[in-house]
């Protein structure tokens, strides 16, 4: 599942990926509008659960073990999800199309703890992800595999030369 938002020119902008057993919307149900900033959609079949906040928030007689754990579990993910997207933001502050590819890239080397993984995204997605063009992102690609930084193949990436790409780490 994908959580895009469209400019009003009608450009989609792919903000998360969702994977099986992922929620959205904690967000918005739990704001005084209610109301999501953004669309999401499957290209496969799923299964959606909705529960009302209310539902979550406020404990049952029992004050069950499992609620207690419920809640606290919503609170880590609304945390998460702040820190998600002050991220976000910080990606779209870079301003060199070569930044924001080598921070996203030394961010995924650091979370794998390997020279080389595979992206959660495309790169259609993950030229939405960091706000940029997608012909744009791949000459830029082309580039620093031209300059040893890296190899790729599909959404498999290897950092061949660490010191060079954290030079362009913002």
């Amino acid at each position: 599942m994908a959580v895009t938002k469209e400019t009003p020119l009608g450009e989609r902008i792919v903000l998360n990926k969702i994977s099986p057993g992922g929620i959205y919307g904690e967000v918005a149900a739990l704001s005084d509008s209610q109301r999501a900033p953004a669309t999401i959609f499957s290209v496969e079949e799923s299964t959606v659960l909705f529960m009302l906040p209310e539902k979550v928030l406020n404990p049952c007689k029992n004050v069950c073990p499992w609620h207690t754990q419920l809640t606290a579990n919503l609170v880590r993910i609304v945390a998460d999800k702040a820190l998600y997207l002050n991220r976000k933001i910080d990606y779209l502050a870079i301003k060199s199309m070569r930044g924001k590819l080598c921070t996203y890239l030394y961010e995924r080397y650091e979370k794998t703890g390997g020279s080389e993984f595979t992206l959660p995204f495309n790169r259609n997605e993950l030229a939405d992800f960091l706000n940029v063009s997608r012909p744009s992102m791949s000459r830029e690609l082309g580039r620093m595999r031209d300059e040893g930084i890296l190899s790729f193949a599909g959404s498999t990436f290897h950092i061949l030369n660490l010191s060079e790409l954290k030079i362009y780490v913002e």
